[in-house]
């Protein structure tokens, strides 16, 4: 009987055991959150960290925020090299300082015989695009008077897309992460207004309103207005349409616990 006793003991104890083991395979354990810091992004004034969370072995959540605080446009000697032959343009382009904020989320897909966070992925992902603007906005009014119209602008966008990137984990702990993306397509729809007030009376609304709507966006809507308020004028716009662009050549590197 004591043997019995003692055989039985000996069993819940093993039992004990190996259930503690499956349950430490099994339970949230250290290794299924990620930190990372964009380095690619910081070139161009971009300062982007991203939060992802391990969901499954083959599966994970990231939420990513990035913000470029008071900097030029990016491409900006593109543009000048568009429209820098304009002097209204060229002053616009220079004046530019945009502050924007974005919130990105996404699910991955780790495909690679590695459990994630390791691996090859393919990630769906939203974007929100906030946008501030200012400008100095030059124009010429009928009777050839030069006016300046302080401009401050707003963006709201929403768009979604697809990435495919590989990330691996490193060192003895696998805890330093190095995050590379090659590939990412976006595409969304944005809502911009625009601001504007000058010192000076303007003249000939009628046609300033015809040249900001003449601006050619394709696929956008700008619905400008134009009035003198107090022997001020006063420029408002609206603007709509697509937006879309491309995540390309980024990494990030992160530490992961």
């Amino acid at each position: 009987m004591k043997k019995l006793k003692v055989f039985c003991l000996i069993a819940v104890a093993i039992g004990l055991t190996a259930s503690g083991d499956l349950f430490a395979q099994s339970s949230p354990l250290t290794g299924k959150n990620v930190i990372k810091y964009n380095l690619t992004a910081t070139a161009i004034g971009h300062y982007a960290i991203q939060y992802e969370r391990v969901i499954n072995p083959k599966q994970s959540f990231a939420i990513g925020f990035g913000i470029s605080p008071n900097v030029s446009l990016p491409f900006k000697q593109t543009l000048m090299d568009a429209f820098g032959d304009n002097a209204d343009a060229k002053s616009a382009i220079e004046s530019t300082k945009f502050t924007k904020f974005t919130i990105t989320p996404e699910y991955r897909f780790y495909l690679g015989k590695k459990e994630a966070p390791g691996g090859f992925y393919i990630a769906p992902f939203a974007r929100y695009t906030n946008m501030k603007l200012t400008q100095a906005y030059k124009f010429t009014d009928s009777d050839d008077s030069k006016h300046t119209a302080n401009v401050t602008g707003k963006f709201n966008g929403v768009g979604a897309g697809v990435v495919f990137g590989a990330q691996w984990l490193l060192g003895k702990k696998e805890n330093i992460v190095l995050d590379f993306w090659f590939a990412g397509p976006f595409a969304g729809v944005m809502k911009a207004t625009f601001e504007g007030v000058d010192d000076q009376f303007i003249k000939d609304p009628a046609t300033l309103e015809n040249d900001i709507e003449g601006f050619d966006l394709p696929l956008w809507t700008v619905d400008a207005t134009v009035t003198n308020v107090n022997g001020k004028g006063k420029v408002d716009a609206n603007l709509k349409g697509p937006f879309y662009g491309f995540r390309t050549l980024g990494l990030s590197i992160g530490y992961r616990f």
